[in-house]
């Protein structure tokens, strides 16, 4: 399939040059170290940089364009070693304290990637990662950007992020079927995240199943939707993405 061959061209291999693949490997040995703070998580990020890399693939970006999302996706989250333990394992609903400190991660893992001018280029890896929990309707943070205010990156990453997250054990929900993901996607559609993003993911749902496939070792299938996926709003707007 053409999107899976060229996200191999994206995943830090030596055939893009041995400073590129040294990059991306940092990366991903980042995002590991953030995602071993919960070992339930540990293929979150490499899981939201694959996702993040196919969309982009989908969406006609360059191959230099997509290494840049491939990179921010492992490292979306690393504003997390600033959030306490207390807070991202807490089993429960947040409290209104809590929620505003989890919302500053995207805003301090900006700030530890900003010092790499590599990653500071006007909607580079550091927008994209400040960007990655806006909507698209403007109800986001931490800058309330909409539409195509927010970098093309971040609603790449928007999408890619949600898609992880919702597959996976949290420690305040269960995971859904990728039929059940995919139909929350298209729900939230326009509201949370870009249509043409949501799009780009829906006509390609057979390549986004088998990149779970091979990060869960092929014990993932799409699944069938559950009648309480039909009846519930979007899983990001109903439940905190942490």
């Amino acid at each position: 399939m053409k999107l899976l061959c060229a996200l191999e061209e994206c995943r830090g291999t030596y055939r893009c040059g041995q400073l590129t693949a040294t990059v991306h490997q940092i990366a991903e040995t980042l995002g590991r170290a953030v995602d071993a703070k919960d070992s339930r998580l540990f293929e979150h990020s490499a899981l939201t940089a694959d996702f993040a890399t196919v969309l982009a693939l989908a969406h006609g970006l360059s191959a230099k364009q997509t290494d840049l999302v491939h990179i921010a996706g492992h490292l979306h989250d690393i504003g997390k070693i600033g959030i306490p333990d207390s807070i991202l394992l807490k089993p429960a609903k947040l409290d209104r304290s809590e929620w505003a400190l989890i919302k500053e991660h995207p805003r301090i893992g900006a700030e530890i990637l900003r010092p790499i001018e590599l990653f500071s280029a006007r909607h580079g890896v550091v927008d994209m990662v400040l960007s990655h929990h806006e909507r698209f309707d403007g109800g986001g943070y931490p800058h309330g950007l909409s539409g195509r205010d927010i970098p093309l990156g971040g609603r790449i990453l928007a999408v890619a992020d949600s898609l992880a997250a919702m597959l996976e054990h949290r420690a305040y929900r269960k995971p859904m079927s990728l039929h059940e993901a995919l139909a929350e996607i298209e729900r939230c559609s326009g509201t949370w995240y870009d249509q043409e993003i949501c799009r780009d993911l829906l006509d390609n749902i057979a390549a986004f199943a088998e990149v779970l496939s091979r990060h869960s070792g092929g014990s993932k299938s799409p699944g069938r939707a559950s009648p309480r996926a039909q009846s519930r709003v979007c899983a990001r707007e109903a439940e905190e993405t942490r």
